[in-house]
């Protein structure tokens, strides 16, 4: 793997998905730059990665905020950007603030990240956004995250035309075991899980490192642009 000495900005990088991508960028020679919202968060990774880490916190729905953060940050190589949200609930039930956190988090704040990470990243640099299954295939409930997530699957390909000949690809992440789905009671995610694994052709849910083992694929591999690659264990054929 060519991430030896590379510099990468991981947004949503202090827990889930975001946080194997750190470990994992880490442990193949790279150095990282960590954002998030959480400062306690973030002082963990840091404790645990010492100096191969930089972290500072960043709200993405800000625009300010993340201006602020790339115009501190140091000259990059890739730029990863997967920030969690979660919008639930029926178009009769959804609530404001959900819908705005949804789509500022995985719409706005993703391109936000972008035109302000260009400066910062390198001319034949790469870009990773992360987007979830529920974009790609219906659920009931779930029309706000679905619609949030689909638009990241669109923003990706369009970014990856203008913005040659840097990469921009997405990384479609199934049902994995992290933290975003804390919202639910224990006993109700359990259920949840179980059903997911049962629709999974692979027979389980995912794991933050089998998302986090593509997104450095892409990052690797400097033929991948403009793809839209699910990882989910074949759920989205199922």
């Amino acid at each position: 793997m060519t991430l030896q000495g590379k510099h990468v900005i991981i947004i949503g990088g202090s827990t889930g998905i975001g946080r194997a991508v750190v470990d994992d960028v880490i442990a193949a020679g790279g150095i990282a730059t960590v954002g998030s919202r959480s400062a306690e968060k973030l002082d963990r990774v840091r404790a645990e990665h010492g100096d191969r880490v930089k972290t500072a916190t960043v709200d993405v729905t800000d625009e300010e905020s993340v201006r602020r953060f790339f115009t501190a940050a140091d000259p990059a190589d890739h730029l990863v950007v997967c920030p969690g949200d979660m919008a639930v609930g029926s178009v009769t039930e959804v609530g404001t603030e959900a819908i705005r956190a949804s789509v500022g988090t995985k719409i706005i704040g993703q391109f936000w990240c972008v035109r302000h990470a260009l400066p910062r990243l390198a001319d034949r640099g790469s870009i990773v956004l992360v987007a979830g299954g529920a974009g790609f295939r219906a659920f009931a409930g779930m029309p706000i995250a679905s619609a949030a997530n689909a638009g990241i699957g669109g923003l990706g390909p369009s970014l990856a035309l203008e913005l040659a000949p840097r990469r921009v690809n997405v990384v479609v992440a199934g049902v994995v075991d992290t933290p975003l789905w804390d919202f639910m009671p224990e006993e109700v995610r359990r259920g949840f899980y179980a059903e997911a694994a049962e629709r999974a052709p692979v027979g389980r849910i995912g794991r933050p490192a089998d998302i986090s083992a593509t997104i450095l694929h892409t990052m690797d591999n400097d033929f991948i642009d403009g793809a839209v690659i699910p990882v989910d264990g074949g759920a989205l054929i199922s």
